[in-house]
Formats: C-alpha cells, sequence, structure tokens
C-alpha cells in the first residue's frame, strides 16, 4: 500500500481541528457544515444514533445552549488516509460545568472522513467517555 500523501495527514487533523474549534465557540451551523449529508453520530450523550442532518443539528443545539456551554480540549490522535477515506482516532477531555461544579470528563473519539473535493467531511463520529 503506498504511503497517505503527508498534505491529506494534514488536512484531516486540521478538519478535526476545525471541529474541536466550531464546537468550543457554540457555531452550530459551523459544526454541521463538517458532516456529510449522510453521516452517522454515536454522540457522547445521544441515546441512540443520530443518521439525518437535523438530528446532528439538534443534538449540538443541545450541548450548546448549556449556561456556560462545554468546551473541549484536544489530546492525543492519530490520522489514517486510505484512498479517499480517513479516519481520525483520538482523546479529549469535556468540559463542563453542572450545579456550579467544574468537571473534566475524559473521552475518545473516532471521526471517519471522506473526501468531496478539496474537502473531507465527516460519515462517521463515534464518542465516549473513558471507563473509570
Amino acid at each position: 500500500m503506498p504511503s497517505p500523501d503527508l498534505e491529506d495527514l494534514h488536512d484531516v487533523a486540521a478538519a478535526t481541528q476545525g471541529w474541536i474549534q466550531a464546537f468550543n465557540a457554540g457555531e452550530v451551523a459551523s459544526v454541521c457544515a463538517l458532516y456529510h449529508p449522510e453521516a452517522v453520530l454515536w454522540g457522547i450523550t445521544a441515546p441512540s444514533l443520530i443518521t439525518t442532518p437535523q438530528g446532528l443539528r439538534a443534538y449540538f443545539e443541545g450541548h450548546c445552549a448549556a449556561v456556560p456551554p462545554p468546551s473541549i480540549r484536544l489530546g492525543a490522535q492519530r490520522v489514517r488516509v486510505y484512498a479517499g477515506a480517513a479516519i481520525n482516532t483520538g482523546s479529549y477531555t469535556l468540559h463542563t460545568r453542572t450545579e456550579g461544579q467544574q468537571r473534566a470528563l475524559p473521552a475518545r473519539f473516532s471521526f471517519t472522513y471522506c473526501k468531496i473535493g478539496s474537502d473531507w467531511l465527516i460519515v462517521d463520529h463515534h464518542s465516549s467517555f473513558v471507563p473509570a
């Protein structure tokens, strides 16, 4: 198998960073624009698989409506690129405030991307808390 293009590796990592930045800014439309129209999401707090753009929007609107809104700090990540598809697997810390108490919750993620033109769009996203 040929080595992945270093530019693609960089672009996928940058797409993930763009997702973190949009989430932290509470920009629901910007977060949702990073997903393919047929994307699926197993969100960290979702009780079921989200399979529509409307479901994605509702999920992220719920998170961004929290006062104060949560934020994410990216940890280690590992990007792999395969002929127009890419996977980024890693960790992050979800920072929330509930009942006046700041919480830092370790979590993990997998984003699967497909390349549409020059953009890497998320087609599959899974996040979960790290077990105690």
